[in-house]
């Protein structure tokens, strides 16, 4: 199907598409889907569309992220933005958002990490309530939760995938109306297996957040989470972290694996006195993770409470 000018000109400004989607209305929208979309411009469907609109398969389109629920009833839907679509394309659709050439999809992220930026300035302080926690707390939190638990897919490793890790890592609580799990794209699981999964994660190489909805294993390339945290220059503010590295220098072997490990940079190789390479921690660029102390083969790593906030030992 070929658009005219005012055809993407109207989708554009319609469905709130930047103009680095701008050339891809055709890859991201079925025939259907376009028609819908233009119909509802031109007024010939009005907003918010009842379920039974003929025509229109609406569970098709809610778990694609064209549609969104108005409320828990799921008698009527309205148009979602792209900004929320493309959060939903990049998990129900991940294979084809794959093909897109690797250009396109940066300008894509970049696109959308800005837009995450603007979510965060909303006048709270902190901006969200996740925290940064060491994998001993995340799994007692998950196995003390009472809560229905689900599986989803990483949507910030789905939308960048710079750094390969896995993806199906994500535990979240949030059930309701327009998330994952009530579009169809979460897999309930019970408490004991996100336990596992999360240990697993840690053998990855994620770290690990906390917040009221759920619970995240992040890297530092694609998580958006962690690249806020440097945009705004929030290490061990926000996310809130209680924790932060502490190094035995006297332990240390200079093997080097916490520097493959941390996500952050805190540790760095130079070259000591006696002409030996010698790995330094920067405590002040630690979240407190605590992902390096795990592979730490001498015990030089270990986690202690940060300063001020109010548990120090």
């Amino acid at each position: 199907m070929k658009l005219s000018n005012d055809q993407t000109k109207i989708m554009c400004e319609l469905f709130e598409i930047p103009p680095e989607g701008a050339d891809l209305i055709t890859f991201f929208f079925t025939e259907e889907e376009i028609r819908f979309l233009l119909a509802v411009s031109a007024g010939e469907i009005r907003m918010p569309v009842p379920a039974d609109t003929p025509g229109i398969d609406m569970a098709k389109e809610y778990r694609r992220g064209l549609l969104s629920k108005t409320d828990a009833t799921g008698n009527f839907f309205r148009l979602n933005s792209f900004y929320g679509f493309l959060d939903v394309f990049c998990i129900s659709n991940y294979e084809k958002y794959q093909s897109l050439p690797w250009e396109k999809r940066i300008l894509l992220d970049e696109w959308y990490f800005r837009e995450y930026l603007k979510t965060l300035d909303n006048g709270q302080d902190p901006p969200t309530s996740d925290r940064v926690l060491p994998l001993e707390e995340i799994v007692e939190e998950i196995l003390s939760d009472p809560r229905p638990v689900y599986l989803n897919y990483c949507d910030c490793r789905s939308l960048t995938g710079a750094c390969g890790l896995p993806r199906h890592t994500c535990i979240t609580y949030k059930n309701g109306i327009n998330t994952f799990v009530d579009r169809g794209l979460s897999e309930q699981i019970d408490p004991e297996r996100a336990a596992e999964i999360v240990r697993q994660t840690e053998k990855d190489g994620l770290m690990h957040t906390s917040a009221m909805g759920g619970i995240c294993n992040c890297c530092g390339d694609c998580c958006y989470l962690f690249r806020a945290q440097q945009a705004r220059q929030s290490v061990g503010v926000w996310p809130a972290a209680e924790w932060i590295i502490e190094q035995d220098e006297e332990k240390c072997v200079n093997c080097g694996k916490c520097i493959k490990r941390c996500h952050l940079h805190v540790f760095a190789k130079y070259s000591a006195a006696e002409g030996k390479p010698s790995v330094i921690a920067d405590p002040s660029k630690c979240a407190g993770c605590g992902i390096c102390r795990s592979t730490c083969p001498t015990g030089a790593l270990k986690l202690i409470r940060r300063k001020g906030t109010g548990h120090e030992l």
